[in-house]
């Protein structure tokens, strides 16, 4: 093993954090231990690997690799001989052709315990640590999704679907119960809702179809008046008797832990087509928590959020470790601190609530790790920047045209009370866990910025003839044209449908490079019809990609970027489909945009509104400088050989980066 500045490492990763906001909330006091960081040693600003997105930049960060290195490439990998269309959800470890950083530490005997790391499972080294180790969330350990039952649903229009009806009737059949100046309401509810789900940068989506569930469990919920000053309690048990509650709540109170079994519903076709492989089959005992969010005084509001359903088992590794973990430490939900759907209610207490139970539960089991297992590298991440990113980035924007002060102010005061919580989840680890030969690294993965406006490249391309769409005569639906297609379009990549290559290929090896031309003059010829403006910032073949870390067989081939406020997002997995023929015909190569905030589709080095797609590094530790700020980013591929130098271990085999020496004393 090679000399060693630090003989331990802390790497906490906050994911969706910006420079910007970083620095506005050190300046300002808000941030003491990041700010203490900063202070004791060096701070810079990173270019994230692109596409700039959650999987592959977490992926890169704990392999030294690029894109074309590692092949994560974005949420979804093509790989080479499947159709065009077919993508498997990348957020998994066997996805990746780069050693990670705790393999290479493992081989000198140092071992790593990694908390919510994503594409850190299936575990890639018997002697480390996991837990959990997806995405954000991620279906493998769920067994249902947040829900709100409420009298106030507000419709299929929102697009979780999370809000189930409600309808209370005066109470009837219950047994024991308690004095109620009013008479008592009483309702049933599921506690699976059956919605399907999957994170994406747009947040948590529904997937449109429902996955069936085989076993239907209800609660029993009685509202009464307790004080006479109208409903002011509920009570929820399995049946109807008050003296066997799971919950007694009043407005704004949680309930305990709730364990219930349930069986696990079939995959849907859409998360098949997303190859969520491997999802654990049959009965299982998961928990949840509820919480009272509302109750009007004459019922007439009635709001109960139910968190995820997380499975009791198989979330860390080793096995034994979850029900370990469970006693000592307390129930985990990963996602926990993603925005929840009582947002659209205008509730965002119960969203800062759920942010302050996950960095709770992430500061105690890294305290309990280091006690009992005393692991020599430490990982935990948490995904909170990016999740209110994608609510509020055109709030604080001074240059949207429908930017309102008063509302900005709001804007930033959330903000800030998610660094805050980041803050303390830094002081509490390094509380816990550090020492002086610790090397302590905060970073994230990407920044993001608002936008505003939609550049559909597929209109591009149907219009240049490269892109066809037909009408099913069986099924009625929007399908492809493969055998007119030329050019299939897939997030920042156009893959060229290539005879002898793809299976509906139709394009002659000998035209490729000409269809590659052709591609990317279609998109520079696009314009945005109110400004004239054209929304691509840059549009490359494959082959001219290397210099942006971009090759390999799961690359497209042509690679665009868009200019900053327009995003791609919203026809992500097919959206395109669900429209007829005529309607995309009729779209134009610009729309307007329901998204609030993007960053895989852009440059690394963009910066709009106020905000930037580029990351955060923070490090102090043992021989780091103090005090110290680079005038010019780091790339993210810079991360783990930097890390392994200080640490004295073997950078990743496929490490691309280099050792960013100036961040040390000489």
């Amino acid at each position: 093993m090679k000399e060693c500045l630090a003989k331990k490492l802390i790497l906490i990763g906050f994911d969706g954090g910006n420079p910007p906001f970083i620095e506005k909330f050190v300046r300002e006091g808000r941030l003491p231990n990041i700010s203490k960081l900063m202070k004791e040693g060096v701070y810079s600003e990173t270019f994230p690997v692109m596409p700039c997105d959650t999987p592959t930049n977490w992926c890169t960060i704990v392999t030294g690799a690029w894109t074309g290195t590692h092949g994560i490439t974005s949420f979804h990998v093509h790989l080479p001989g499947e159709p065009l269309n077919r993508m498997h959800f990348s957020v998994r470890s066997y996805w990746s052709k780069a050693e990670f950083l705790w393999d290479a530490a493992a081989k000198v005997g140092k071992k790593t315990a990694a908390i919510m790391w994503p594409v850190s499972f299936p575990p890639t080294c018997k002697s480390c640590i996991f837990i959990d180790g997806t995405g954000p969330g991620d279906p493998q350990w769920r067994l249902d999704y947040s829900v709100l039952y409420t009298t106030k649903p507000i419709g299929e229009s929102y697009r979780h679907r999370a809000d189930i009806p409600v309808k209370l009737t005066e109470a009837n059949g219950w047994r024991n119960v308690p004095s109620s100046r009013s008479k008592p309401l009483e309702a049933t509810i599921e506690v699976s809702s059956g919605a399907a789900m999957v994170w994406t940068e747009k947040g948590w989506e529904s997937l449109e179809v429902s996955t069936p569930k085989k076993t239907s469990v209800k609660h029993h919920v009685l509202i009464i008046d307790s004080e006479g000053s109208g409903y002011n309690k509920v009570i929820i048990a399995r049946e109807k008797d008050a003296s066997k509650p799971l919950a007694t709540l009043k407005p704004s109170q949680w309930s305990g832990w709730i364990y219930e079994t349930l069986e696990r519903g079939t995959l849907s076709e859409e998360e098949k087509r997303l190859d969520f492989r491997e999802l654990p089959k049959g009965a299982f005992k998961g928990y949840f928590k509820y919480k009272l969010v509302e109750l009007s005084r004459d019922a007439d509001v009635f709001t109960l959020y139910r968190t995820d359903i997380f499975m009791a088992s198989g979330w860390a590794y080793p096995e034994n470790l979850t029900q370990e973990l469970i006693e000592n430490v307390g129930p985990f939900i990963e996602g926990l601190e993603l925005t929840t759907p009582t947002l659209a209610h205008g509730d965002w207490e119960t969203y800062f609530e759920s942010i302050d139970m996950q960095v709770e539960w992430q500061i105690k089991a890294s305290k309990y790790l280091k006690e009992k297992y005393n692991p020599d590298l430490l990982l935990v991440q948490i995904h909170t920047q990016d999740a209110i990113n994608h609510q509020l980035a055109r709030d604080i924007d001074p240059n949207n045209p429908n930017y309102d002060p008063a509302k900005a102010e709001i804007a930033w005061e959330r903000f800030a009370r998610t660094y805050e919580d980041v803050d303390r989840l830094v002081g509490g680890i390094m509380k816990e866990c550090a020492d002086d030969e610790t090397l302590i690294v905060l970073l994230s993965d990407h920044g993001a910025i608002p936008v505003y406006k939609l550049a559909w490249v597929g209109v591009a391309l149907m219009r240049k003839g490269l892109l066809a769409y037909k009408r099913d005569p069986e099924t009625g639906k929007t399908v492809v044209d493969w055998s007119k297609t030329k050019a299939y379009p897939w997030r920042t990549y156009i893959f060229v449908n290539l005879k002898g290559r793809d299976p509906d290929g139709i394009v002659e090896p000998e035209d490729y490079k000409k269809v590659q031309e052709q591609i990317i003059q279609a998109l520079y010829e696009m314009r945005d019809p109110e400004t004239g403006e054209c929304p691509i910032a840059l549009a490359v073949r494959k082959e001219e990609a290397e210099i942006l870390g971009q090759w390999g067989e799961r690359v497209g081939d042509v690679l665009y970027y868009l200019k900053p406020g327009y995003t791609d997002v919203d026809l992500d997995r097919d959206r395109a489909l669900k429209l007829s023929v005529e309607e995309l015909e009729s779209l134009r190569d610009v729309e307007t945009s329901s998204e609030i905030c993007a960053h895989h589709q852009f440059l690394p080095n963009v910066t709009y509104g106020g905000m930037s797609v580029k990351a955060v590094f923070i490090m102090k530790g043992p021989k780091v400088k103090k005090g110290y700020r680079r005038r010019t980013p780091i790339w993210q591929v810079d991360v783990a050989p930097t890390i392994a130098y200080a640490l004295g271990i073997p950078e990743p085999k496929q490490c691309d980066g280099k050792v960013v020496y100036d961040f040390f004393e000489t």
